[in-house]
């Protein structure tokens, strides 16, 4: 039956009752209540005798499961796919929680942990699981980002030995391609089903995948919009370039190998009197002599000398003519004990100013005085500092962004920047026709590889080379290869930062980052970027619909975009490589297609476009700071002045139990799969455990990850399980509608009132591992404090009695609000358990959150949680075994909240069989207790009552008979 119970200091509660009379024998202390009264007979007759009294717990939900993974599976259609549709096609769109935003996946992962838990997968099921709870209408569409290199060269892998993407057609790499991401958009989805995710998986915009025409063409869409604002430009540039994957990178695309070695040299460019500024020929004549005067220049990247077109200097700083046995070098003072440990003996002749230096000229090997004006000169530049090489920067606009910037801040900037170098990486016949054919010994080699050796040959031989140090430097990488890329100039598409720069760092204002340090890192990557390379030169991608005239000017308005927009969403994007270009260009003119495609970035920075509102969640790992954090702004800028996220979120990454990165070529990955499904040597934990260990972890820090962890969360949940199972085992089915509220059950109930409200908040701010601490908490002090308690008045009362009704409405309550409260993180217990209680609704989720208020007396509770703890220490001393076999005497200041409830209830708490106010008649052992309401004295002695056969509590007159409670219920 239902009955309505007035819960004290909260508000009224329906709660239903089942009355359980048979018997549970799975716990020792309910055992121990199966005895007898009879003096004669055998043990086991005594123990049987009243065991048809006792009410003890019963459920069908087992204390564990053997298979993990095949029992969730029992719950996973209606707390997922079944469970999203419900709460999208249930809800009032008023109630709409906005979007979560999931970076999309890339297909090529598979299930690495670091993809999948917890900093993404887990985390973001957590968060919508929360909100369907909550009541509100949850719009998650999970992704898969297919395009760029990692599919490419996967798919690639699939083919014979020696194939590359240079061998094949644009259209089969792209066939190949697709192919392998649908296959691994397949794996995934499976896996992240049996992960519990919740999504519309397979109905009709369940997911979005970025290789699909829809996508693509929102994609160009946003691409033709900036390009109506003109923020997209195409000129010759030094990008990041990577010979092993032949194509340009952008910023985010690179990682920093610490520990590259590299060949530096420092070199002599020879200077006549002639070449020499006003203030460098002074300062020449100054040193009274004729020896020949060179600049002293330090690389690392020896390979970029060919494209030498200045020497920078720091107007500031002092330089020196230091005379040596190459001659007189020119040098800054500061570098002068640097130097000379480097290439020998300096004396110092005279000195100059770095602003004197300035229109100096000079010739070097592949810029020798017969070439094409103009020539190399001296510049100015305020990044030249003294902290490593010579004080005068060899600078290189086709080699470095900052020699490119710097050039034309000085109005030096060639029209045509030197760049003898293929798409390999390799040099090309270009350096013959600048130098003499000497040279010619370079042409062919890599500039990463022997190209090296041959240019420091080169310059041995001609006498420039003043020395050679091996260093161990932080140098860029590929971020998919691991190989060393170079800077090289090429014709590339850039998007202009600057030009929503302010926006951009306005519209972060009104973002909450987790944790508030991301702020920083993501504000400093917008501030510090000028431009972006979208443009890449492989076929697996978006292309760029440009089109090129035959002067190779390119042809991008709005205009031609509409049109050729319009043939690809007909047609498909393939299109661009198998269609004529005359399908694209307009008439009147002789145009090419252009073969770049669009930057990946710019691929999951689109996925706003499938929004109506701004999302109010993205969650990534730190890396995206300079990557889909920072695109998705950017892109969305061009349609809003406004962040397309509310909250930004941001994980470390996984890490082994030895503090190292999870990797599989290193051994020591572990996928979520072997987790959840086990492997031949270790168990399947399921999907639950998982979800316990990524929730339990600080996720905004870098985490470990191994068997030990998986071991503890697996502890974590059986302790939770057990708990929720006494819950649920002792919530039986009454025939009474009276029930009495003790006064620990109200503390249960207000500590309960308390949790939510704590839980509440650490979901609502994302501290899921604060959920877990105060949920693992909890239960643990209800286990081993109020469920001792309780488990006489369980078993032993009347089903009737008021006291024990109100503790069975405070277990039902308890397990109702626990399950909610547990539901986002084990969503398969959770729903385990409110299948066993009789759940009415087709999934817990659906139940909505019901948050107490308590304005409950804690004093008087936390005074007898206190004086009980300090209780087993008194009873060495008299030789008792359990409090249970004593008497207590409790007097002093601090027994005042005591005196107003009965000694037969202090007695039930503290567990022993008598409790009295008053300081003992007789000498007792005693001992002082200090607690927040003042000092209370104690005193213990043997109980004067004897054991009952039925309860085994010492309240009986006479042996082996029954107390009076337990004969009034027999």
């Amino acid at each position: 039956m239902e009955i309505l119970v007035k819960l004290p200091a909260t508000p009224l509660r329906l709660v239903t009752f089942h009355l359980a009379q048979s018997s549970f024998a799975a716990r020792s202390t309910a055992r121990r209540h199966a005895s007898t009264i009879a003096s004669s007979g055998s043990s086991q007759d005594k123990r049987k005798a009243y065991s048809h009294t006792l009410l003890l717990p019963k459920t069908s939900m087992p204390l564990k499961h053997k298979r993990p993974p095949e029992e969730e599976r029992k719950f996973r259609a209606r707390s997922t796919d079944e469970l999203y549709r419900r709460q999208v096609c249930a809800r009032d769109p008023a109630s709409a929680h906005g979007s979560s935003r999931q970076s999309p996946t890339a297909p090529s992962s598979y299930s690495m942990t670091g993809h999948l838990t917890p900093t993404d997968t887990s985390t973001w099921d957590i968060i919508n699981r929360w909100k369907v709870l909550r009541g509100y209408k949850v719009n998650y569409v999970p992704g898969w980002d297919c395009h760029g290199l990692p599919i490419e060269l996967k798919a690639l892998e699939t083919l014979s030995a020696g194939t590359s993407h240079t061998t094949l057609s644009p259209v089969t790499v792209r066939r190949i391609a697709r192919k392998t991401a649908r296959q691994a958009i397949e794996i995934q989805k499976s896996e992240m089903r049996e992960l519990g995710i919740m999504a519309n998986w397979d109905g009709p915009g369940g997911v979005y995948i970025t290789m699909d025409n829809d996508y693509e063409i929102r994609q160009l869409k946003l691409f033709q919009a900036m390009v109506e604002k003109g923020y997209i430009t195409h000129r010759l540039r030094p990008t990041y370039y990577s010979p092993s994957t032949r194509t340009a990178l952008a910023e985010a695309e690179l990682v920093y190998k610490d520990g590259h070695k590299s060949r530096s040299v420092y070199v002599a460019f020879p200077v006549t009197r002639g070449d020499m500024s006003p203030g460098l020929r002074a300062a020449y004549e100054a040193t009274a002599t004729e020896l020949p005067l060179s600049l002293a220049i330090w690389t690392t990247t020896a390979w970029s000398l060919p494209g030498n077109s200045g020497v920078a200097v720091n107007a500031s700083m002092s330089y020196c003519l230091a005379k040596s046995r190459h001659g007189l070098l020119v040098l800054a003072m500061d570098r002068l004990e640097a130097m000379t440990a480097a290439i020998g003996p300096l004396e110092v002749l005279s000195s100059v100013q770095g602003s004197d230096l300035v229109g100096t000229t000079y010739s070097h090997r592949f810029h020798p005085p017969s070439a094409a004006s103009p020539r190399p000169s001296v510049f100015l530049s305020n990044h030249v500092t003294s902290d490593s090489g010579t004080g005068l920067v060899h600078s290189a606009p086709a080699h470095g962004y900052e020699d490119y910037e710097s050039f034309a801040a000085a109005g030096i900037l060639p029209s045509t920047l030197r760049c003898p170098i293929d798409d390999d990486g390799r040099f090309t016949e270009e350096l013959v026709a600048w130098a003499d054919p000497g040279v010619a010994s370079l042409v062919g080699k890599s500039v990463l590889g022997d190209g090296i050796d041959a240019m420091i040959s080169l310059l041995h031989q001609d006498g420039s080379l003043l020395a050679e140090e091996l260093i161990s430097h932080r140098y860029p990488c590929d971020w998919k290869t691991k190989q060393p890329i170079i800077i090289r100039a090429t014709p590339q598409w850039f998007a202009d930062v600057d030009a929503v720069k302010q926006p951009a760092m306005q519209s972060l204002d009104r973002v909450n980052f987790v944790p508030p340090q991301s702020r920083n890192r993501l504000e400093a990557f917008v501030q510090s970027r000028s431009e972006w390379c979208i443009s890449r030169q492989r076929s697996w991608g978006v292309p760029i619909p440009a089109l090129f005239d035959e002067a190779g000017k390119p042809l991008l308005n709005s205009e031609s975009l509409s049109h050729i927009i319009s043939v690809l969403e007909s047609k498909g994007t393939d299109h661009w490589w198998t269609g004529p270009v005359s399908d694209f260009a307009p008439p009147n003119g002789v145009y090419t297609k252009g073969n770049d495609t669009l930057d990946v970035w710019f691929d999951s920075g689109s996925s706003w476009t499938l929004l109506n509102r701004v999302a109010d969640v993205y969650l990534e790992g730190s890396d995206q700071h300079r990557g889909w954090f920072q695109s998705s702004l950017l892109t969305h800028l061009t349609a809003a002045p406004t962040a397309p996220y509310k909250n930004l979120i941001t994980h470390g990454f996984i890490m082994d139990e030895n503090g190292q990165k999870m990797s599989k070529s290193a051994g020591n990955g572990l996928s979520p799969m072997e987790v959840v499904n086990g492997t031949e040597t270790s168990p399947g934990y399921g999907a639950d455990t998982l979800r316990i260990w990524a929730a339990s972890v600080d996720y905004t820090r870098d985490v470990t990850f191994g068997p030990s962890a998986i071991t503890h969360a697996a502890e974590s949940l059986r302790k939770l399980r057990s708990a929720c199972r006494f819950l649920l085992a002792n919530s039986g089915r009454v025939v009474t509608t009276s029930a009495e509220f003790s006064l620990m059950d109200r503390h249960v109930l207000a500590s309960l009132a308390s949790l939510e409200r704590t839980v509440a908040d650490a979901y609502d701010s994302f501290a899921f591992n604060k959920v877990i601490h105060s949920l693992t908490t909890f239960t643990s002090t209800l286990s081993t404090t109020y469920f001792d308690m309780i488990k006489d008045s369980l078993y032993c009362d009347r089903a009737d009695s008021p006291n024990r009704l109100g503790i069975v409405a405070t277990l039902q309550t308890t397990l109702a609000s626990i399950t909610r409260m547990l539901a986002p993180i084990a969503p398969h217990l959770a729903e385990e358990l409110y299948e066993h209680g009789g759940g009415s609704e087709p999934s817990v989720f659906l139940t909505g959150w019901a948050q107490a208020e308590s304005t409950n007396d804690s004093r008087p509770a936390e005074l007898l949680l206190t004086l009980r703890s300090a209780t087993p220490a008194l009873l060495a001393p008299r030789r008792l075994k359990t409090p249970a076999e004593a008497q207590l005497w409790l007097w002093g200041d601090g027994c005042g909240p005591l005196r107003d409830h009965a000694t037969a209830l202090l007695s039930r708490v503290l567990g022993v069989s008598e409790v009295h106010l008053e300081p003992p008649s007789e000498a007792c052992a005693e001992s002082t207790c200090r607690t927040a309401h003042g000092v209370v004295s104690m005193a213990i002695a043997p109980a004067r009552l004897q054991k009952c056969p039925r309860c085994w509590k010492h309240a009986s007159h006479r042996e082996d008979e029954l107390c009076p409670r337990c004969a009034a219920v027999v």
